[in-house]
C-alpha cells in the first residue's frame, strides 16, 4: 500500500502537541516511495507485564531531500488518530484503550480499518504530507469465555442433583458481561450442612431439560488446592475440586459473588431479616412467597432495614399473614398489625390472619418493626434519562406511572419512553428514595437492585417496558 507523496496544505485534522499550527506554507519537499504493511493479529496474551509499546505495522517511510523538516507519524485506529513511531510501534496503553472501548473487552478478534499518515515540522509550521492505503489491523484481546446468560450453583446445597435451578441462577447488574463480570446469586442457608462444597457451571452446559453436558467449562476449585474459604481463586476448566465455604452460625442465606475477569469467589454469610407471604391461596404453608427488602444501604440510621414490599394480585377474600421465617415461626398477621388500607381492598382483620374482600392487584408494604401493614395500587414508575424531563423530571411523576393489568396474568406496562438512553423503574413507597426500590430488566428477569448501584438497561424513544410480577419477568420493546 504507496504512501502518495502529494504535498498539501495545513490542515486542521491534527493538532502537534510540540508547535503550534500556522497557515504558512512550507518549502517544497521531494519525497520517495514508501509502503506500509499489516503485521501478524496482536495477541494481547502475550503483553509482558514491563511492556510499553506494540507494533501494528510495518512503515518504510518516504524520505525527505531537506533537513530542515523532520518527519512523524500518526496511525489512525477506525477515524481515531494516535502518534505512531517510525518503526510501525505504538503505545501499548494506546491500543489496549482504544480496542476495549470501542469494541467491549470480549475475546474475539477485532479487524480494524486503518491508515498511516506522514507529517512534517520545521517547528513553525506542521503539514500532513502523505496518507497510505488502507490496511487492517487485528487485535485480539485476552479475557476468560463469560457466559451472558449466568451461572448455575450445583454442589451439596441440593444433594448434588447438578441440575439447573432458577433459585441458584447467578447473573450480573446487566449489559455487557466483560464490563459488568461480577455474577452472584443468593442462596436460602441449607439445614444440617457445615461445610458448603459447589461449582459454577455456565448456563450454556446446560441441555434443555436442564441437565449438564459439558463439565469442561464449568468453574472449580484451582488444581492441588482443597481449601474451605470464604473467598478465593477458580479455575475455569474444571480442574481442580470443589469450591469450598464454612457455614456461619445464624446466617440465613449466603451471597456468592464471581468476577469472571479476575477469576475470583466470594462468600458473604447474610442475617439480614427476611419476610415471607403465605395464606389460603397459597396452600397455608406450603407456599411461602419471599418479600422484597427496601434496600437499606447507605442508611446509617437503620430506618430502612426491615421493611419489605410486593406487588401481587389477590383473589376476593383472600387471607394472607406474614413470617420472618419460610416456615411457622414468628408468623404474624391481623390483629397483631396495625393496617391502613388506601387501596380500597376491603380489608378486615380475620383473627391473626389478614384478609382483603375485594380481590385486584395490590401493592403490599409491612414495616416489620412497627408491624405496620399498608395496602395500596401498585405504583410503579419510570424515571431518568427515558423520560420527559429527564433527571430533572419529579420523582415519582403519575405522567410515568405503569398501567397495572386487569387479570392476574397480565403485565404492567410503562408509558412509552420518551428519549432514547437508560432505563430506570422503581415502586414508590412514601417516604422512601426510589432506587432504594429500584429493578430493573435484565434478559428477560425483572431483578431487585438489593446493594450498590444497578446499571440502567438502553432503551429508545417509543419503546415500552413490560412487568409480569407473578412470574417475576419482564421485557422492553
Amino acid at each position: 500500500m504507496t504512501l502518495m507523496a502529494a504535498l498539501v496544505s495545513c490542515t486542521e485534522d491534527y493538532k502537534d502537541w510540540a508547535t503550534p499550527q500556522t497557515v504558512e506554507q512550507p518549502a517544497t519537499v521531494t519525497f520517495a516511495n514508501g509502503s506500509v504493511s499489516a503485521v501478524d493479529v496482536i495477541k494481547f496474551a502475550d503483553f509482558t507485564e514491563d511492556q510499553q509499546s506494540v507494533k501494528v505495522c510495518n512503515i518504510t517511510a518516504p524520505t525527505s531531500s531537506s533537513e530542515a523538516y523532520t518527519p512523524f507519524y500518526t496511525i489512525s485506529l477506525g477515524g481515531t488518530s494516535f502518534p505512531i513511531n517510525a518503526d510501525g510501534t505504538m503505545a501499548l496503553d494506546d491500543l489496549v484503550s482504544y480496542v476495549e472501548s470501542t469494541y467491549g473487552k470480549a475475546p474475539n478478534q477485532r479487524d480494524i480499518t486503518a491508515t498511516v499518515s506522514m507529517w512534517l515540522t520545521n517547528g513553525v509550521s506542521t503539514v500532513k504530507t502523505a496518507t497510505s492505503s488502507e490496511f487492517l489491523v487485528k487485535a485480539l484481546p485476552d479475557a476468560p469465555f463469560i457466559d451472558p446468560n449466568g451461572y448455575y450453583v450445583v454442589g451439596n446445597i441440593d444433594g448434588w442433583t447438578c441440575t439447573r435451578v432458577d433459585a441458584y441462577h447467578m447473573i450480573n447488574n446487566g449489559g455487557d458481561p466483560y464490563a459488568n463480570p461480577e455474577f452472584n446469586v443468593t442462596i436460602s442457608a441449607v439445614k444440617d450442612i457445615t461445610t458448603y462444597e459447589v461449582k459454577f457451571v455456565p448456563s450454556s452446559a446446560f441441555n434443555e431439560s436442564g441437565t449438564i453436558t459439558n463439565w469442561d467449562i464449568a468453574l472449580s476449585a484451582l488444581p492441588g488446592t482443597d481449601i474451605v474459604a470464604d473467598e478465593g481463586t477458580f479455575s475455569y476448566n474444571n480442574a481442580g475440586g470443589n469450591i469450598k465455604f464454612a457455614a456461619q452460625e445464624g446466617a440465613k442465606n449466603y451471597q456468592i459473588t464471581i468476577n469472571l475477569m479476575e477469576g475470583t469467589y466470594k462468600v458473604k454469610a447474610l442475617s439480614d431479616p427476611e419476610l415471607f407471604m403465605t395464606g389460603n391461596n397459597l396452600g397455608w404453608g406450603a407456599t411461602w412467597l419471599k418479600m422484597f427488602a427496601v434496600n437499606s444501604n447507605w442508611d446509617d440510621s437503620g430506618n430502612t432495614k426491615g421493611i419489605f414490599w410486593i406487588i401481587r394480585y389477590f383473589q376476593d377474600g383472600e387471607q394472607f399473614k406474614f413470617s420472618p421465617e419460610a416456615a411457622w415461626s414468628g408468623d404474624f398477621g391481623g390483629n397483631q398489625m396495625s393496617v391502613t388500607d388506601e387501596a380500597g381492598a376491603g380489608y378486615v382483620d380475620d383473627g391473626t390472619n389478614c384478609k382483603v374482600e375485594k380481590g385486584g392487584w395490590y401493592q403490599i408494604v409491612v414495616d416489620t418493626k412497627s408491624k405496620d401493614l399498608t395496602i395500596s395500587k401498585p405504583k410503579v414508575y419510570l424515571c431518568g434519562e427515558i423520560v420527559d424531563g429527564g433527571w430533572n423530571a419529579a420523582i415519582p411523576d403519575e405522567a410515568n406511572r405503569f398501567t397495572e393489568p386487569a387479570g392476574p396474568e397480565g403485565e404492567f406496562v410503562s408509558p412509552a419512553f420518551t428519549n432514547d438512553g437508560k432505563v430506570r423503574m422503581f415502586t414508590h413507597i412514601s417516604g422512601i428514595d426510589w432506587w432504594r426500590c429500584e429493578y430493573n430488566v435484565f434478559g428477560t428477569t425483572i431483578v431487585i437492585r438489593t446493594e450498590g448501584d444497578q446499571d440502567g438497561v438502553n432503551g429508545t424513544a417509543g419503546q415500552k417496558a413490560y412487568l409480569n410480577f407473578a412470574t417475576m419477568t419482564g421485557s422492553i420493546k
